[in-house]
């Protein structure tokens, strides 16, 4: 069966943006896209969506119908889908990167790499722009040398930039919440 990749964009509805909600999202997408055969990247950017499904065609075809239809977000845009041999994104079946949420050092490489808006990385408009922000999210889960535990009094210090969403902070400097395919 021929692999597909599929990126789009959207926008979160203000309702969706608590942090439960998303952490719940990620749960039941674990383990829907596990025993679907998709593995991908679910990128979060103040209040913007970029995301990145890789998998039987069918299958991620048939989820992103559901995605269209889901009232959690909105203007949902599709950026790209084509055809693959290799897959870029299967070390996940779903994670959940909150820029906003990353510690000091990995924010300031995006925010120099990447046009910013109020401190919010914007998602890219150009295709290569796109995977590259993907890619560059995709390194800074799998290589986390800078993560430290940050101390009771650092935890919350953090103001989110304006327009952006209100999850909760996390007690290490970079906060991923994902679902790992191995079991």
């Amino acid at each position: 069966m021929q692999n597909c990749r599929l990126i789009y964009r959207s926008t979160c509805a203000a309702s969706f943006l608590p942090n439960e909600d998303l952490r719940e999202l990620v749960e039941y997408s674990a383990q829907h896209n596990r025993n679907a055969g998709i593995t991908g990247l679910l990128l979060l950017s103040g209040s913007q969506f970029l995301q990145v499904l890789e998998g039987p065609s069918v299958a991620v075809n048939e989820l992103f119908g559901r995605i269209i239809r889901d009232p959690r977000h909105h203007d949902v845009q599709l950026i790209s889908f084509e055809q693959i041999g290799p897959t870029y994104f299967d070390d996940w079946n779903m994670h959940l990167v909150d820029l906003f949420d990353l510690s000091k050092h990995p924010r300031e490489l995006l925010s120099g790499k990447y046009q910013t808006s109020n401190g919010v990385v914007q998602i890219p408009e150009r295709l290569h722009e796109v995977y590259s922000l993907l890619l560059d999210a995709r390194g800074i889960c799998r290589n986390r040398p800078w993560e430290e535990t940050l101390s009771a009094s650092t935890v919350g210090s953090n103001t989110r930039p304006t327009g952006s969403s209100t999850a909760g902070n996390s007690d290490t400097m970079l906060k991923t919440r994902s679902a790992s395919a191995a079991s």
